[in-house]
């Protein structure tokens, strides 16, 4: 056990919090802006987080003025999955609280922004009411779970795993009832005294803990990312465990790590060998630095075999060598696609996540007419993209006159650049955020586009600071902020999501971006050997040889 002289704010407050309690009801009943920093800490773990707007900040503070404090609500959606009447139910939920934008998250969900402190008991119960919550979507918990959003449609997928996401979602869920007692104004039941988290215990874990399920011919939920990845393969499921892309520039002790291969399980042992992991990490992973509490440095610090013996004393029987897979792919699901009960999905591309109406386009007015006209489901993708699902022969051509009118894109009107580019929010909302990116990644694309290079299928992901939301690090380009219209340049990730990227660039200012990817692809089309994609071709060249060119 840790020494408890030693450990963060961030584990005394959980010690402290009645399971997740705190005086966050208190707290709400009190005609302020937001919460003071413990409960702010637990708000994250009923899916909420404070922020402030930070295009405002610097005037504000100079005025001595407060803050234009707001607050995000993310969904828990595993594998992406909603019905037509709970879209819609969000889509309202949308226009009544929050600045009238939805945005799909690159772990499958829904976030909304700008909900002032007011309305944030409304708001949850909303949600709720429309048979989704959010407890769980943050904080140190296991969190939504991935899968590909149309395995239970699509008769390519033999397994429903977007089932499988949600059994063993609802199997990790914290147990304290606190989250329904705050929100939802559940009266409180005296347990006696018992334990209210058997799997969590007092402290739940040291860190956020994300996991994955899919096929290894469709990588799309960047699997070597999790701290669990699930495959499917003959027989059961391989296990991966100890992935992780978050880091601090300059901290060569925190680093992006991709999931090794740990075990084989049959279908009937997966739920008791995720939940030993998960109780591993809860027993060992670190309390006292929390740039040091993912999983991924407790694999390091102490070995695979020493992680597997932890693992088995926790299930009581061994753990069987992983199957060998040959090659792992990706896809992003853009298009029309038969369904096996012989109707259709569409995936549709939607511009890192961000659903709004503007003056070029009218993407949730269009989805909300589609929807409510035509009765189809919602998924959503880890490329942040959005699949209608369950459509009619008969509907397509009226659902495409929609998708043109609304200037939706298809994997027809957009290019394969920017279909592959993905950013986080970053500024002006998220905390975290050292420089722009999804405000200003577009722009790049753009720009990219009139040089000539919007037909390269080349990953471009971009992050605001290292927490790398967007996954850059398995980007072939990756661009992390380091400060104000400041970024690092990586290149020579994997298309489909089995390398990690390496720095190219440091320092590189906002309006330098274009020049040095320019630059990039220029020796690329030049060099390159025949079908050798760009992060293929970055990482055999090598950085080195790269600047020298």
């Amino acid at each position: 056990m840790p020494d408890e002289k030693k450990l963060t704010k961030e584990e005394i407050v959980k010690t402290n919090s009645n399971h997740l309690r705190g005086t966050i009801k208190e707290e709400l009943s009190k005609n302020t802006t937001h919460f003071e920093e413990t409960d702010n800490k637990l708000l994250k773990f009923h899916g909420i987080y404070q922020q402030d707007d930070r295009d405002k900040r610097p005037e504000l503070t100079a005025s001595g003025k407060e803050r234009a404090f707001s607050f995000m609500i993310r969904t828990k959606l595993p594998g992406g999955e909603l019905t037509s009447s709970q879209y819609l139910g969000l889509n309202e939920i949308c226009e009544k609280y929050t600045n009238k934008t939805l945005r799909v998250t690159t772990r499958q969900t829904i976030q909304f922004h700008g909900i002032i402190k007011g309305n944030l008991k409304a708001t949850l119960k909303e949600i709720n009411q429309n048979l989704i919550n959010t407890y769980g979507a943050c904080g140190d918990v296991v969190r939504n779970i991935m899968a590909p959003p149309v395995s239970d449609i699509d008769s390519e997928y033999s397994i429903d795993l977007c089932k499988l996401a949600r059994d063993l979602s609802e199997h990790l869920v914290p147990n304290t009832r606190s989250y329904y007692e705050v929100w939802i104004d559940e009266e409180k039941i005296d347990l006696g005294g018992k334990d209210e988290e058997p799997l969590y215990g007092k402290t739940y874990l040291p860190r956020k803990f994300k996991i994955g399920i899919t096929y290894p011919w469709d990588n799309s939920i960047d699997l070597f990312t999790q701290d669990v990845g699930i495959v499917v393969v003959e027989g059961g499921f391989n296990i991966l465990i100890g992935g992780g892309l978050g880091h601090h520039h300059n901290k060569p002790e925190t680093y992006p790590r991709l999931a090794s291969e740990f075990c084989f399980v049959k279908s009937e042992n997966l739920t008791k060998v995720v939940e030993s992991i998960v109780l591993v990490q809860r027993d060992f992973g670190g309390r006292e630095n929390r740039k040091h509490a993912r999983m991924k440095y407790l694999v390091d610090d102490n070995g695979l075999d020493w992680f597997k013996s932890e693992v088995e004393k926790r299930t009581g029987f061994k753990l069987d060598p992983v199957k060998e897979i040959k090659e792992y792919k990706s896809r992003d699901y853009l298009g029309w696609h038969k369904q096996k009960n012989g109707n259709w999905y569409i995936g549709l591309f939607v511009e890192n996540g961000r659903i709004y109406d503007g003056a070029d386009k009218q993407i949730k007015s269009g989805l909300k007419q589609i929807t409510e006209k035509f009765n189809v489901g919602v998924r959503l993708t880890p490329q942040q993209n959005v699949i209608l699902t369950n459509i009619k022969e008969e509907d397509k051509s009226k659902i495409d006159e929609i998708i043109k009118k609304s200037s939706i894109s298809t994997e027809n009107t957009v290019s394969a650049l920017r279909r592959n580019s993905m950013a986080c929010v970053s500024l002006p909302t998220c905390g975290l955020a050292l420089a722009e990116a999804e405000r200003y990644l577009p722009k790049v694309i753009t720009e990219l586009e009139k040089l000539g290079y919007g037909e390269e299928a080349t990953t471009i992901r971009m992050s605001g600071c290292p927490n790398s939301c967007s996954r850059p690090p398995v980007a072939e380009v990756g661009i992390i902020g380091l400060s104000a219209n400041k970024y690092n340049i990586y290149v020579g990730g994997d298309f489909d999501g089995e390398r990690l990227n390496k720095v190219y660039l440091e320092g590189v200012g906002s309006n330098g971006l274009v020049t040095e990817i320019e630059k990039l692809f220029k020796i690329y089309r030049t060099k390159r050997n025949s079908n050798e994609r760009f992060g293929d071709f970055c990482n055999r060249v090598g950085v080195e040889k790269l600047k020298e060119s």
